[in-house]
């Protein structure tokens, strides 16, 4: 029996521009290697058609680029006008009025997308704030299986502390949307087992219609065109940890500015082999943190900061050429979210230093007694995991403290397509979704 045909709702898109988008580009090529006719409609604000077509060569099948986030007035008075309207509109769902517009758009491209497309099973991909093709699917009601895919818990009031955002009024509105998702959507896919249980809980419902589809490994070639200036600089010594990606908000470098400063000072000889490369910006309500060693640090060039956007070819040379990759998380009691950065230095086939709660899908994939899985803020353990790199470097063993390779090898788009096709099989049995 052929697979059917599929339709991919998806927020984000680009490869390029943000975690979600890594991962639903990752997605889609795992379907499409396996020959299953995958449609692709994405409302995608950092890409057009035209861009996804040249980031996504292997996507040669149906792409459709709709515009559903209305611009903002340039003119103060309408900006203002616009802002009081849209604190409005959050007493009627709990989203602004933009958000709105957004969801009424994404349903009515959705609609039109399913008449010229004629699939069989929808998936929508939200991330973030960025739900609209679920409410636009809840809003559609299709007469067909739909798979609501969760990258995020949402919504933020629902997210894992420090993250989460207060319970208001506007925010408890936005839950019942969720809880409609839930309980409509024929099936729900998540990339950790973790993160399903975070949000569907003990609900033997919601349980028997959950499934894990992990995140992929990156299937396709670097693209040409690193900044092989900025590889050379970052790479110049020969102990060098890099992170590449977003400083988001909560995720400091605090303990791990402390760490390395406290790995440097018990020998001489590093400060001068040693670099920490922190390239991409900071995208932070608050100062990610440092303290005042991370001046020192820099001062001596032990940490190199690029605070701009880096494209993928620039970042997975860097991390190819690292010592090891750095993976950055909040401090807290747990994290149900799947770094997609974890999968790209997997793919890059390097240590990864992961300074994340124990209780987390880094911890469930690497195991809690793996030596480079320490809490974000723990600086003497990061300073020891610095120590264990830095003796497995110089003897060559570094190899030895990479992801299990029978951990990584369910990372592999194969494997995550197997597991997709498990959902296909339970939506499109008569026993399943299909209404």
């Amino acid at each position: 029996m052929s697979a059917p045909r599929v339709l991919v709702a998806a927020k984000r898109l680009d490869p390029e521009a943000s975690s979600e988008g890594i991962c639903t580009a990752r997605f889609v090529y795992a379907l499409s290697a396996t020959g299953t006719f995958v449609a692709v409609l994405t409302g995608d604000e950092a890409a057009t058609e035209a861009s996804l077509r040249v980031d996504l060569p292997w996507l040669t099948g149906s792409l459709r680029h709709c515009t559903t986030v209305p611009a903002a007035p340039t003119d103060g008075r309408r900006h203002r006008l616009r802002t009081a309207v849209d604190l409005a509109g959050t007493a009627i769902d709990g989203h602004p009025t933009w958000y709105r517009r957004s969801v009424r758009a994404w349903r009515e491209a959705l609609e039109s997308t399913l008449t010229d497309t004629s699939p069989e099973v929808l998936v929508t991909r939200g991330a973030g704030g960025g739900f609209e093709p679920h409410l636009a699917a809840l809003a559609l009601d299709p007469d067909l299986p739909w798979v609501a895919h969760y990258h995020d818990p949402w919504p933020a009031s629902r997210w894992p502390e420090p993250y989460r955002a207060p319970r208001t009024r506007a925010m408890r509105l936005q839950e019942r949307g969720h809880e409609r998702i839930l309980r409509r959507a024929d099936a729900l896919t998540f990339p950790s087992a973790r993160l399903r249980d975070w949000v569907v809980g003990d609900d033997p419902d919601l349980l028997s219609k959950s499934h894990v589809v992990p995140h992929a490994l990156d299937p396709w070639p670097a693209p040409p065109g690193a900044d092989d200036a900025l590889v050379a600089d970052a790479l110049e010594r020969r102990f060098t940890l890099v992170h590449a990606g977003t400083l988001l908000n909560h995720r400091r470098i605090d303990g791990l500015v402390e760490g390395l400063a406290r790995f440097v000072a018990g020998d001489p000889a590093r400060a001068g082999e040693t670099r920490l490369v922190l390239a991409g910006p900071v995208n932070a309500s608050e100062e990610v943190g440092g303290g005042p060693g991370l001046a020192g640090l820099e001062a001596a060039g032990i940490v190199r900061r690029h605070e701009r956007r880096i494209r993928r070819a620039t970042a997975r040379a860097l991390v190819q050429g690292a010592t090891a990759a750095v993976l950055i998380e909040a401090a807290g009691p747990e994290s149900p979210f799947f770094p997609a950065k974890l999968t790209d230095y997997v793919t890059a086939g390097r240590p990864v230093l992961a300074l994340s709660p124990q209780e987390s899908v880094a911890s469930d994939l690497m195991g809690e007694a793996h030596p480079l899985r320490v809490a974000p803020d723990d600086a003497p353990g990061i300073a020891l995991a610095l120590e264990r790199l830095w003796e497995a470097a110089a003897a060559g063993t570094s190899d030895a403290l990479c992801l299990d390779p029978a951990t990584a090898t369910t990372l592999t788009p194969t494997s995550v397509a197997a597991a997709f096709s498990d959902v296909l099989d339970t939506v499109m049995t008569p026993a399943g979704g299909k209404r």
